[in-house]
């Protein structure tokens, strides 16, 4: 028997869907049993049943839960694939850029963004708060990071530049520091453990700038004995992610930026805990105003990764990236290149049981390296400013634009 009149048009409009959340058979066995009322016990007016109709709609199109998708992969020139997306987008909480970006465990994730909004769950995404730090509506708030259950820091890019504390997870917030000198931008902030942690600033008078915190957060000192730079080399604070620790023990700053009529190799500048000796290391990536390194990421003491190219150019794969097995003394980009298919703001690692991965994520989709960064395939055209995967490497997340947020599924 063919539906006809309503039933007839939402059966229409059913068959456009391909994102199912519950199975085939049971969605269209409750649509006939609501329709025609024949399998249901208790009476149903035809106002409900259209109600509830419209709402399985709605629900498998993913407006009232997440949903997982299949997505159309270009994998070469002539190639494409269709594969389960790695990724489930949320209903998001926010309407803001996230560019900040933490993932505690299983169960805790932190993200931040524009208009002085941070965001957290504390049950896998059923469930996200959104904060608001006060005296920071106008301000973008670029890096998070989550020291215990209560303890949190959110960092501020631009000007004034501010670093904010709260001390019961997120409710209120008090300002630790602040700079109105517009030469100051903070760029990342990264924790060698729960006490010493380091925000970064683009150079000033041609000196790296770092804060340097030894009670968790709460006061932060200028660091007087920095590394000089070149003129205009700078951070990129796309991700929180151009500075990282390294097993407690090693940070990493990865720069770019410079003149656009002489674009120059990137450099990366490393250092232990007492942040007082520092090398220096010359990677192969051509800098310039929007281009350079923009996120370093270690899988262990010896095989980093560097992820970045030019944000103008979206879609562009040269200068994209590099991969250290020397722990950072020395950085290779392979004659035959396999790049990431794009401009890349945010690399990770994800642990496939005892498989490391890195993945990386850029506006215009994700990639995965599974030879520690020395080729690279892309897995989703969902694009992300930021992503980052527990301290274990088994749950991840990733953060974008007007206030993406997705659940790392893994690759089938």
């Amino acid at each position: 028997m063919k539906p006809c009149g309503f039933g007839h048009r939402l059966w229409l409009a059913v068959k456009r869907f391909n994102r199912m959340l519950i199975g085939r058979w049971a969605f269209y066995s409750i649509y006939w049993a609501v329709l025609f009322r024949t399998r249901l016990t208790l009476p149903m007016s035809v106002a409900m049943s259209r109600f509830v109709l419209l709402f399985l709609l709605l629900h498998q199109a993913g407006m009232f839960s997440t949903f997982a998708a299949q997505e159309k992969i270009q994998l070469d020139a002539s190639t494409q694939k269709i594969v389960a997306s790695p990724w489930q987008l949320q209903t998001s909480p926010a309407n803001v850029s996230l560019r900040g970006l933490q993932v505690v465990d299983q169960n805790i994730v932190w993200a931040s963004g524009t208009g002085g909004t941070v965001i957290n769950t504390i049950d896998a995404g059923k469930n996200w708060r959104v904060l608001k730090i006060a005296g920071a509506e106008e301000l973008d708030v670029r890096d998070v990071h989550a020291i215990d259950e209560a303890t949190v820091i959110a960092m501020t890019s631009g000007t004034p530049a501010r670093i904010y504390r709260s001390t019961n997870a997120g409710i209120s917030w008090k300002m630790v520091f602040e700079s109105t000198d517009e030469k100051v931008f903070l760029d990342a902030i990264a924790f060698f453990n729960d006490r010493v942690g380091v925000a970064m600033s683009d150079p000033i008078d041609d000196r790296l700038l770092l804060l340097k915190t030894q009670d968790s957060g709460l006061t932060w000192q200028r660091l007087s004995d920095t590394p000089k730079t070149f003129p205009k080399e700078a951070g990129f604070a796309a991700s929180g992610t151009n500075m990282a620790t390294c097993g407690g023990k090693k940070l990493v700053v990865g720069l770019g930026g410079g003149e656009s009529a002489r674009p120059m190799g990137s450099r990366v500048m490393m250092t232990d805990l007492d942040l007082k000796t520092w090398t220096v290391a010359d990677v192969p990536l051509p800098r310039h105003e929007s281009a350079g390194i923009f996120s370093v990421h270690f899988a262990n003491e010896t095989a980093g990764v560097i992820v970045g190219g030019d944000y103008k150019l979206p879609d562009a794969t040269e200068g994209n990236f590099a991969f250290t097995r020397d722990g950072g003394k020395t950085w290779t980009v392979p004659r035959e290149r396999k790049p990431p298919t794009g401009f890349r703001s945010c690399v990770s690692v994800w642990m496939n049981g005892n498989e490391l991965n890195f993945v990386a994520v850029g506006p215009n989709g994700t990639d995965l390296s599974a030879d520690l960064g020395q080729t690279w395939t892309r897995i989703s055209n969902e694009g992300f400013h930021a992503i980052q995967y527990s301290p274990d490497g088994k749950f991840g997340w990733a953060a974008g634009g007007e206030g993406r947020v997705a659940k790392w599924l893994g690759r089938k």
